[in-house]
């Protein structure tokens, strides 16, 4: 399956707002197909 945009989210000490963030995401209704990237940068 091929994406046709993707979302790149920088993480960095941000539980909450992440799992707020990804949860709006998934109920989000696009026509088109999208991934999520997130990258975790040494969060503690």
């Amino acid at each position: 399956m091929q994406c046709n945009f993707s979302f790149i989210i920088p993480v960095f000490n941000r539980p909450g707002e992440m799992q707020e963030l990804l949860e709006s995401i998934s109920i989000q209704t696009f026509d088109r197909s999208f991934e999520v990237v997130v990258i975790e940068d040494g969060s503690k």
